[in-house]
């Protein structure tokens, strides 16, 4: 088959990790992968050292502006002409509505689009979730197939008219990383903060992997390491990522005083293999959808603290494989990761769950196989 994706961004985050392993993993199998993407960034070099042909198109972006977005739809049609591929399959909202239409225009055969945690779910004003449910419930209609990663957001889809035999649900498959030793990891990202390992190692280390995006609430992560210190002196938190709030992130942790309490340790390559450094998994989002990273912390036997958005109560069972915990709530996210750091136990217990359930239920093989199966469907 001829399979062509499109995402809107370059970089490194879930999304962009799902489409890696999708098109990698379908060239393996012999078929004709392109994938058309916004920007420069991480994912156009790894997918490019793959060996997989990618198209930029420059002026794709999330924000919305009639100009861009008009040129970024030509951009792709004339993809899509070009290249005539059997699956179009689309990812992030933007390049799914785009997509979609220009796949229609083009007479594509199958127009899948992946759902990577639904954007009206997002923290925003009234009158924009009204349109972007609208755009949304759009995109399914010019979609053939709309994957959804978890059940509560199947459940979201099924409100819409219309849909409900265009709807599939398709959990994360994960293959396990190479994990850096305990005492590599720790070294590694001691010397990445600026501290003497010999103090790192003295710490209990409370990390997380993340885009610096308001999604990831880690402002409230930081809130909750002010109130952490007081009662937890030996903990510090490490957050590994990079992106748009860097900068108010710096200054926030600045005007915390929480300089030597919580560290940004900026873009990593192969981040998951550091997992073993932590002490526990900690994920403070207000939106997601079913994140790899926690999967990968399981398969790290980390314990997990997260926040009860999107499929991650799916993932963690609260209080068996981790703690979940209300979004953009500081203290309640505080308490638990005391609670976490007081009972070295339990902490074990969940990590060993977590791991079993990640290994049982998120399958890199089935998530292939299903997806596959969609692809071998005329449409």
């Amino acid at each position: 088959m001829k399979i062509l994706y499109v995402i809107t961004k370059s970089n490194w985050g879930g999304a962009q990790r799902h489409v890696f392993d999708l098109a990698t993993a379908m060239k393996d199998k012999g078929h004709d992968v392109w994938v058309a993407i916004g920007g420069e960034g991480i994912l156009k070099q790894k997918l490019e050292s793959a060996g997989i042909y990618t198209f930029g198109i420059a002026k794709l972006g999330r924000d919305i502006s009639l100009g861009k977005d008009t040129g970024s739809f030509k951009e792709i049609y004339t993809v899509i002409k070009n290249k005539k591929p059997d699956i179009l399959h689309l990812h992030s909202p933007k390049a799914a509505g785009l997509g979609a239409l220009a796949g229609r225009l083009a007479g594509v055969a199958s127009i899948i689009t992946t759902v990577h945690g639904w954007t009206f779910s997002e923290d925003r004003p009234f009158y924009q979730l009204m349109s972007i449910r609208f755009f949304s419930w759009l995109t399914i209609l010019l979609s053939h197939t709309t994957i959804v990663l978890s059940e509560r957001e199947y459940k979201q889809a099924l409100h819409f008219p219309w849909v409900k035999d265009k709807i599939q649900l398709i959990p994360l498959g994960i293959k396990a990383p190479t994990f850096i030793s305990i005492d590599g990891a720790k070294q590694a990202l001691a010397k990445i903060i600026g501290m003497n390992p010999a103090d790192f190692n003295k710490k209990t280390i409370i990390g997380t992997i993340a885009e610096l995006h308001p999604n990831k609430g880690l402002p409230y992560l930081i809130e909750a390491m002010a109130s952490v210190a007081v009662q937890q002196p030996n903990a510090i938190a490490v957050i590994v990522g990079d992106g748009q709030e860097k900068a108010a992130l710096h200054m926030l942790i600045k005007e915390r005083q929480l300089e030597k309490v919580v560290f940004l340790a900026g873009y990593l390559d192969h981040a998951s293999e550091y997992l073993k450094a932590f002490n526990i998994f900690v994920m403070s989002s207000q939106k997601e959808g079913l994140p790899y990273v926690i999967l990968e912390a399981g398969c790290a036997s980390l314990p997990v603290v997260a926040t009860a958005v999107g499929g991650i109560p799916e993932m963690v069972e609260d209080m068996k494989s981790g703690i979940l915990i209300q979004s953009k709530n500081a203290r309640e996210l505080a308490h638990a990761l005391s609670f976490m750091i007081e009972h070295p136990d339990e902490r074990k217990k969940y990590g060993a769950a977590l791991k079993e359930r990640v290994t049982t239920k998120f399958s890199m093989d089935r998530m292939l196989w299903l997806i596959e199966g969609l692809y071998s469907v005329k449409k």
